[in-house]
């Protein structure tokens, strides 16, 4: 698990790189021709044209994202859905309005549909994440004990997650 207090979660400029380096670890690929590698960056930050000579467009790194056409900063996209991911239970649009501070709750409204909306399965899925017929059960835990029960170097808890 991330902590919250992460530059990608604050700042946009380390929101976009960070959603570059995991979207595209070997180089920007256009989404309109799928050209690996071969866009370059414009005089804008987090702008890049394809090279192919057929294409020639300009795309970003949330062009075919749930972030794509938002005026909402990258950084609070990156935090909401690292909030809503990460919780046990169920985080509602209004407790995502009061932790991300927006001017309005329609804001977070909308963004807590539009990540749940991206997770949802494509059309003409089975819609289960073992396939069709299947069962996916997962849970956590923690392994460790007390610290006055640990000898020496025995590591401090350790959360551990099963998919069965």
């Amino acid at each position: 698990m991330s902590n919250i207090t992460a530059a990608r979660f604050h700042d946009e400029t380390a929101a976009r790189e960070f959603l570059e380096a995991t979207r595209w670890p070997h180089g920007p690929i256009c989404p309109h021709c799928a050209d690996v590698g071969r866009g370059y960056a414009t005089k804008k930050p987090g702008v890049y044209r394809c090279a192919s000579t057929q294409c020639r467009k300009d795309f970003s790194v949330t062009v075919g994202t749930l972030f794509e056409r938002s005026h909402i900063p990258l950084h609070k996209w990156l935090l909401a859905t690292h909030l809503l991911m990460s919780s046990k239970k169920v985080i509602s649009a209004h407790q995502l309005w009061r932790m991300l501070d927006f001017g309005s709750y329609r804001t977070a409204w909308f963004m807590a549909m539009r990540i749940r909306e991206a997770l949802r399965p494509a059309r003409g899925g089975t819609g289960k994440l073992g396939g069709a017929n299947k069962v996916v059960e997962g849970d956590d835990t923690y392994v460790g004990g007390k610290a006055k029960n640990r000898k020496h170097h025995v590591p401090v808890k350790e959360a551990v997650f099963s998919l069965v």
